[in-house]
């Protein structure tokens, strides 16, 4: 099983950010959109696993006495790997970056690269140079304005479907309210 934790959005900031997306959407149908439903921000990759259950111990050991927090996105963005990824950015809180220091170090992984929280909302491949520069300036007039209260974090599994990914919900775990 292919797993990783993540923070699932709320229904109606899944349709507020789709809304907020919609002209960027039809102004480039060649790209390939994140679906609605699978709007997701990871938190920890963890990989092919095959013991589900122990993967879930130690995240519920890790995460005991995790407060909830709040997100509130900044920027739309893009960076390259293979492909190009166009995310929307979040504002680095300290309450997500102890999640993902707690996660690794439950799973003893020695990981030093800052965890930048972000939503992607869309794959293409490597474009010209000047359709680059275009689409960055596209992104950095995108005003996409949403928050929301983290209450829980989810365990995903990855399913792959006819191409396309499908997150299947293992397990949540409840975040402390606070006090």
């Amino acid at each position: 099983m292919r797993l990783f934790l993540a923070i699932d959005l709320p229904t109606r900031v899944k349709e507020e950010i789709s809304n907020q997306i919609k002209k960027m959407k039809i102004d480039h149908p060649d790209f390939n959109w994140v679906e609605e439903n699978n709007f997701h921000i990871t938190l920890f990759f963890l990989g092919e696993i095959m013991e589900p259950e122990k993967v879930s111990r130690k995240i519920k050991d890790a995460l005991y006495d995790q407060e909830m927090f709040y997100l509130y996105s900044t920027e739309a963005g893009l960076f390259m790997n293979s492909k190009i990824v166009v995310y929307l950015g979040f504002r680095r809180e300290k309450k997500t970056e102890e999640v993902v220091k707690k996660i690794k170090q439950a799973f003893q992984i020695k990981d030093t690269k800052r965890f930048v929280p972000h939503l992607t909302l869309a794959r293409y491949r490597i474009p010209s140079k000047q359709q680059y520069f275009v689409l960055k300036k596209r992104l950095r007039s995108l005003k996409v304005d949403v928050e929301f209260p983290v209450r829980k974090l989810i365990l995903f599994q990855s399913i792959m479907e006819t191409g396309r990914p499908f997150y299947k919900k293992i397990k949540s775990f409840e975040l402390l309210l606070i006090k």
